[in-house]
């Protein structure tokens, strides 16, 4: 009997649930995430959905081959415990166990942008030896692929890069650190921003929003906002001296900007391209890291969660 793969990324905000056959997505369905309701509610929900999903498809739980969940935090993969997820508030959560059960099928457990990181790489039929994704949400992340392989650590927690600094005595962050990257980077970031430029500017574009977000953001600065553009070229500074740091440590062959805001990439990434060529310490080198948009989105994640173990 034909078996099918289920995939689920769940996000600060929101939460992606999808049904595959091998890289192919065939559905999904995604709610808010609303972790703060707290962990024995969302898991239920995640059981209704994920029924949902499958009863709309005509299938069951028992025709799922393999199932995969990314979470935004340290995920340990012996045990399955989410061990620190700072925008989540979860310590030391036995997630696995209590998703597993839910569902009624075991669930492979992983850091969402390792997953995502998969996910692009098999999407994209990737062949290069070292690849990067970070992705701009809620928090910043950051799935890394050396030699083929996802590296991980000695304890799995490798690859977040959101909460090393870039202002030694800068904001607080939620993790308990001053200056993290994820607090100038991530789009909750950029927003944060927007809104306090919008503040002092009457005549600012933003005003005419309901809701601002991220794509109210672009949107201003497409229709020629100058308040909003230069917060925009302030982010492309803070983002770029992040990537700096990644690159001069790594020389990955590629970085990819996935989240949200990567579908507004030529608003913001070449600028932060030019801003990472002035400034690496590589400049000087024949060869040296390609940054580019990530290609497939919200589909990495939920692929690369479906798809277990393909770079462990």
């Amino acid at each position: 009997m034909k078996k099918y793969g289920l995939g689920i990324d769940m996000g600060g905000t929101h939460t992606a649930v999808g049904l595959t056959d091998d890289l192919r997505i065939l559905d999904r369905i995604e709610f808010a995430t609303k972790i703060g309701e707290g962990i024995p509610n969302y898991v239920d929900r995640l059981k209704e959905y994920t029924e949902e999903l499958l009863s709309r498809n005509g299938l069951g739980i028992s025709d799922i081959g393999s199932a995969g969940m990314g979470v935004p935090g340290n995920v340990n993969l012996e045990t399955g415990m989410v061990e620190y997820a700072n925008n989540l508030g979860f310590n030391n959560v036995p997630f696995r166990d209590m998703v597993s059960n839910a569902l009624g099928i075991p669930v492979n457990l992983d850091n969402d942008a390792n997953l995502a990181a998969m996910g692009e790489y098999l999407l994209g039929k990737s062949s290069k030896s070292s690849f990067i994704l970070v992705t701009l949400g809620t928090g910043v992340g950051c799935g890394i692929i050396l030699n083929g392989k996802i590296y991980r650590g000695i304890n799995f927690a490798e690859g977040e890069v959101g909460h090393m600094t870039i202002k030694y005595d800068g904001i607080t962050c939620n993790c308990g650190r001053k200056g993290c990257f994820e607090a100038y980077a991530s789009a909750k970031a950029l927003v944060k921003m927007a809104c306090d430029a919008m503040q002092s500017h009457p005549e600012c574009a933003l005003w005419k929003y309901s809701t601002i977000n991220g794509k109210a953001v672009f949107d201003a600065a497409e229709s020629g906002d100058e308040i909003i553009k230069n917060v925009i070229s302030e982010y492309t500074t803070l983002l770029s001296e992040g990537l700096l740091n990644v690159i001069n440590l790594l020389q990955p062959q590629e970085i990819a900007i996935g989240g949200g805001i990567s579908a507004r990439a030529d608003l913001f990434l070449p600028e932060v391209i030019d801003k990472v060529r002035a400034k690496v310490y590589s400049r000087n080198s024949a060869k040296n890291t390609v940054i580019r948009a990530a290609e497939f989105g919200n589909d990495a994640g939920i692929v690369g969660a479906a798809c277990g173990d393909r770079l462990h």
